[in-house]
């Protein structure tokens, strides 16, 4: 492909070198990915910069480069004022912008971005839609599951998803979009047909410093930039402020609200929580439709309620967007419950934030009798603020806490624990560490009695353990289950 293809409507400084004989076939951020006839894009990280590997990019077959400065190296490059943007934008040129040929929902939130867009894929799949989806778990092309390493996949990459979604005649496709990849232009040059926010609560303090930069980067999903009309959490102090403002300005830019408290489009009457789902009526835009899922807590209610927002602003039939939500099945990792017999149980849950962990422990109170063994760590490397808050929620909600490790990375995971600890003493002296989370866990299990619940979070269906800088085969779910199997097993034991 020619660069002035590549480049289009892209603001460029200056071209350098002589591009008439560069025929681009590859475009790459990072040399291990380099083949012949590359074009390579020098981007600036936190700790190294793209633009020193421009030589190795060069040995590797690199043809072309875009970076930020001119460089001292005998290839064509193309200066612009941001590497970032510019990939986002070339890589949309590069695979023929497929996300034209898309109906595209992004939902963005610092938790329930996984389980919305699952509901949404249930949803537009009750409409006749072929649904693509692209988030934490992986993406899926025509139901089978890719993993990702990603929530928001890298430019390139999800250009390349978005041509072979296309190419599997996938029309439709919902989409996490993490701060993050707003605040490195992953997301420049994509405009959704729908923006969802579902909440903004503390995390990724580490990256954005503050909470307030953090809320702001969220913001900034829900307006015209990155999307063609909004859809908010009216319950979040965040979404709640978008919608005012949008009120405020009579902009031709349209902001829809879902909530529980407040007035709003969209709502849920009478909910009613147990251990086998929610049962409760919708009331969609002054529409009233009863519904009985299989998800628990009031938080996967308010991603319901986002996701029938964002579907019927779309155009969907409420009754493809009822029918959606009764259909919806547990989605991998998310309150995810494991019966252990003797009327015990054990919950998964990805919750890894002060508030999601609230949420779930909360949720598990409002549908259980007996008593809750929370069992979670924090991951190292990242918003370490947060550590002594999660001590302190569940010592607060649970009946007993064990800590242990959550991905310590580089950190060591005994450090990380006793910052947790520290929360969990300011409400009691009754809780136990143990680093080894499959110990952990089975230490939990032990512990249950007749209609109590152990909640494990913070891992979800992540399948390893991330340490020194190695992932290490592990799951949750599997040593739940294999623990369970091995105290029943030591139990007919002891009678022996």
């Amino acid at each position: 492909m020619k660069i002035e293809n590549i480049i289009g409507k892209e603001k460029v400084k200056r071209l350098v070198g002589d591009f008439s004989k560069i025929d681009i076939q590859n475009l790459s951020c990072d040399t291990k990915t380099v083949s012949e006839n590359t074009l390579f894009f020098c981007l600036k990280g936190g700790t190294v910069d793209g633009h020193d590997f421009a030589y190795e990019a060069q040995k590797n077959g690199a043809c072309a480069l875009v970076t930020e400065k001119p460089l001292d190296i005998d290839l064509p490059q193309v200066v612009v004022p941001s590497s970032r943007h510019s990939m986002a934008v070339m890589a949309g040129n590069f695979y023929g912008n497929p996300r034209e040929k898309l109906n595209l929902i992004g939902v963005t939130g610092t938790n329930g971005k996984t389980t919305t867009t699952y509901m949404l894929q249930s949803i537009l799949q009750s409409a006749g839609h072929k649904v693509g989806v692209i988030g934490t778990i992986g993406v899926v092309i025509d139901d089978v599951t890719l993993p990702a390493s990603l929530t928001t996949p890298d430019p390139i990459e999800l250009h390349r998803i978005f041509a072979e979604m296309v190419k599997n005649d996938v029309d439709s496709v919902v989409m996490e979009v993490s701060a993050h990849a707003i605040a490195l232009d992953k997301m420049a040059g994509i405009i959704c047909d729908v923006g969802i926010l579902t909440n903004v609560t503390q995390d990724h303090i580490d990256f954005f410093k503050t909470f307030d930069n953090y809320a702001k980067t969220k913001q900034k999903f829900i307006t015209p930039e990155f999307c063609k009309q909004g859809v908010v959490n009216i319950d979040d102090k965040v979404g709640k402020n978008i919608k005012l403002k949008n009120l405020e300005s009579n902009s031709e830019f349209k902001v829809f609200s879902f909530g529980m408290k407040n007035p709003c489009d969209v709502f849920a009457v009478e909910p009613k929580y147990s251990v086998t789902g929610t049962e409760y009526c919708i009331n969609l835009f002054d529409n009233i439709y009863p519904i009985k899922t299989k998800l628990i807590g009031q938080f996967n209610l308010l991603n319901a309620l986002g996701a029938a927002t964002a579907c019927k602003v779309i155009g969907i039939e409420d009754k493809a967007i009822v029918q959606g939500l009764k259909d919806m099945d547990f989605v991998a990792g998310r309150f995810n419950v494991i019966d252990l017999g003797e009327n015990k149980s054990a919950i998964l849950d990805y919750a890894h934030t002060p508030d999601g962990l609230m949420n779930i422990l909360s949720s598990v109170k409002m549908i259980t009798n007996g008593k809750i063994i929370s069992v979670f760590g924090c991951g190292g490397n990242r918003d370490a603020l947060k550590r002594p808050i999660m001590g302190k929620i569940s010592a607060e909600l649970a009946d007993f806490t064990i800590i242990t490790s959550d991905n310590p990375r580089l950190e060591p995971p005994m450090d990380i624990i006793t910052q947790i600890e520290s929360g969990v003493k300011e409400i009691t002296s009754d809780y136990l560490c143990i680093e080894n989370r499959k110990d952990a866990i089975k230490q939990a299990l032990k512990m249950l009695k007749p209609n109590d619940v152990a909640v494990i979070s913070g891992k979800g269906a992540e399948n390893y353990l991330d340490m020194n800088g190695i992932k290490y085969p592990y799951s949750d779910q599997e040593t739940i289950l294999s623990a369970n199997k091995e105290i029943t097993s030591e139990r007919l034991g002891a009678y022996k």
